[in-house]
């Protein structure tokens, strides 16, 4: 499914990135290159539930977005509108709200973070790896045109399903951009990935796409980049010149305290 491409250089990573287009296209960098991609509210629940339902795992998502939504208002001034039930757009943007915000502060939710830049992916791969590293990009901008040809008007219907303790059957994954940006999130031009179940690895849910040779309807649409632990100081090199270091990536005193370490790879 994934076209796996070993990277020896920071010239060939470049080669690879070139032609891929920033609006159709989107990373995600991991610090081993076998981990799988899955969420972390799934990752969590595995821990203490062996082999959980969606039901199990969409039902715990309800309690935590439920308290969020009655206490959040103590620590923050983020407000949530309720919107029209009518408007099912909408009403998937609601529920969704919650969980980008629960998720950059630390709670496990379903949402898979990625980002429009390879070379931020590039940073979040390379932090912390002891490994070989990979990145991933996404085509989603092809994933969702078969995900409207295949549901056609019930496409927001079967997205605001997703949130119902009950079972759904339709497998997709659709990316979500949050009305209300954190500048954390605006820093790491980031976005998220939303799937329509909780207790699936994403290379699961991206079987139903019948993806060939990481082709879709004749278009590349996965590539699995592994870079090597060897020149992963080089790497660090190439980025910290591009101004991309903890500093940048994440606002305030954090980000400068978490740059300091670049002192000990550089």
């Amino acid at each position: 499914m994934w076209k796996e491409i070993k990277i020896e250089s920071w010239h060939e990573f470049n080669d690879v990135i070139s032609h891929l287009h920033y609006n159709e296209w989107i990373f995600r960098g991991q610090r081993n290159s076998v981990w799988d991609l899955q969420s972390s509210l799934y990752r969590e629940i595995q821990k203490v539930i062996e082999q959980p339902t969606n039901e199990n795992c969409v039902t715990i998502e309800n309690k935590m977005v439920n308290e969020f939504y009655s206490s959040a208002h103590l620590y923050s001034s983020l407000e949530f509108q309720v919107p029209s039930k009518e408007n099912e757009k909408e009403w998937v943007n609601f529920r969704l709200e919650p969980l980008s915000v629960m998720q950059d502060y630390g709670t496990p939710t379903r949402l898979l973070d990625w980002t429009r830049s390879p070379y931020i992916a590039a940073f979040f791969a390379l932090d912390g790896a002891e490994d070989n590293f990979s990145i991933y990009a996404l085509n989603v901008k092809e994933l969702e045109e078969f995900d409207n040809d295949r549901y056609g008007d019930k496409y927001d219907h079967y997205k605001r399903a997703i949130f119902s303790p009950e079972t759904i059957s339709e497998l997709f994954i659709f990316r979500y951009d949050p009305y209300q940006k954190n500048e954390r999130l605006r820093i790491q031009q980031g976005l998220f990935l939303v799937p329509s179940v909780i207790n699936k690895t994403m290379d699961d849910i991206l079987k139903v796409y019948n993806i060939k040779n990481n082709k879709l309807n004749g278009k590349d649409v996965t590539y699995k980049l592994i870079f090597n632990k060897k020149n992963l100081q080089d790497y660090w090199y190439k980025l910290a010149q591009m101004n991309i270091t903890h500093e940048t990536i994440y606002p305030g005193l954090e980000g400068f305290c978490r740059s300091l370490k670049l002192h000990i790879l550089l």
